[in-house]
């Protein structure tokens, strides 16, 4: 079967794959989508098991006797999403819905600062204004007409702002140790919610952030690996403890990104995101994602509940490539920033239309 190359449906467990370890036997089953029942066997979300179970999908309501086990692991639906985002309220203006900061783009990666915007623009808060460096301020301000754009300096004042992202294109070696001393200080201090994404992670200060300021980082599992002190196969072999050890040492929420992108924090659920597929497996890809959750947690009205509006957005992100990929195969990361947040009856079974 597996040398056919033809597509394979799995009933609950693709044969072969063991459901708690998700180690294979020499010979299983590589399927297109496996339909687990029930709820994900743990072995399913091993990223070992990728390959073998495709893309996996729940049938949940089969009329199975109720289950008393409960598991730390939260499989995401879009039905967790009935109702969100909340309606805008009719009498709303630009500061109901808040005023992004972006500090990304440097010189050759200014591309992350724009489609960072992008996807701050696609959650609609308020306002949105980005700090490239200097040097290249002009071809993103070039790029950009809703979103202002001003070039970084040294200890901006950034108060005046609902949440700040820092990060995207960010990977200029000259960046000033004040530069960096700024960012490290409001990480600390600052009681805005705090987004640090690709290279700013390496800047992260070691000590606690505020315990009531909402923290967030969104390493994929290089990065997470780097951040740790380990090889990547340590993360991957163990998701979840790696989440849980980097929200601990940084006290902040983790998006841990990659196949199955897990949110949590160092204790309560770790929500495993059911979205996506591999053709999000492009560079700006994760710029978009971290401009999207900026725009989502700059609004004061969605500040309550960090954690439903970051899985949302990971979800969202995850779905708009997932309807992109039904429509066809030659999908850029432009074409994800106009696909994302957009609603219409999209069908999950898309590996076998």
């Amino acid at each position: 079967m597996n040398d056919a190359r033809c597509r394979v449906l799995a009933a609950d467990v693709p044969s072969g794959l063991d459901a708690e370890t998700g180690r294979p036997l020499p010979e299983a089953i590589r399927a297109t989508l496996t339909l687990t029942i029930g709820a994900p066997k743990r072995g399913l979300l091993v990223p070992s098991a990728a390959s073998f179970v495709g893309r996996l999908e729940v049938a949940d309501d089969v009329g199975l006797i109720p289950c008393s086990c409960e598991s730390e692991l939260r499989w995401t639906v879009p039905k967790d999403f009935a109702g969100y985002p909340p309606p805008r309220p009719a009498d709303g203006h630009k500061g109901t819905f808040g005023h992004a900061a972006i500090i990304a783009g440097s010189m050759g990666y200014h591309g992350a600062a724009v489609l960072a915007a992008r996807g701050a623009q696609r959650a609609r808060p308020g306002l949105i204004t980005l700090f490239p460096q200097p040097e290249v301020f002009t071809p993103v301000a070039a790029q950009l007409q809703a979103v202002m754009v001003q070039p970084w300096r040294d200890a901006m004042d950034l108060s005046k702002f609902s949440a700040l992202l820092f990060g995207p294109g960010l990977a200029a070696e000259n960046l000033s140790s004040r530069a960096l001393e700024s960012m490290q200080e409001l990480w600390r201090t600052s009681a805005l919610p705090i987004v640090v994404d690709a290279s700013a992670l390496k800047w992260l200060p070691r000590d606690a952030s505020p315990p009531i300021a909402i923290r967030v980082i969104t390493p994929h599992p290089g990065e997470a690996a780097q951040l740790l002190g380990c090889e990547t196969s340590v993360v991957q072999n163990d998701r979840t403890a790696a989440l849980r050890a980097l929200a601990k040492q940084f006290n902040c929420w983790v998006v841990l990104k990659g196949h199955n992108t897990l949110i949590g924090r160092a204790e309560g659920d770790v929500f495993v995101n059911s979205s996506g597929n591999s053709d999000l497996a492009q560079g700006g890809s994760g710029d978009l994602l971290a401009g999207y959750v900026a725009g989502w947690l700059a609004q004061l009205l969605l500040q309550k509940d960090p954690l439903l509006a970051l899985r949302y957005a990971v979800f969202e992100h995850g779905a708009a490539a997932d309807r992109l990929s039904v429509r066809g195969q030659n999908w850029i990361v432009e074409d994800l920033a106009e696909e994302l947040g957009a609603k219409d009856d999209f069908v999950r079974d898309f590996s076998f239309r």
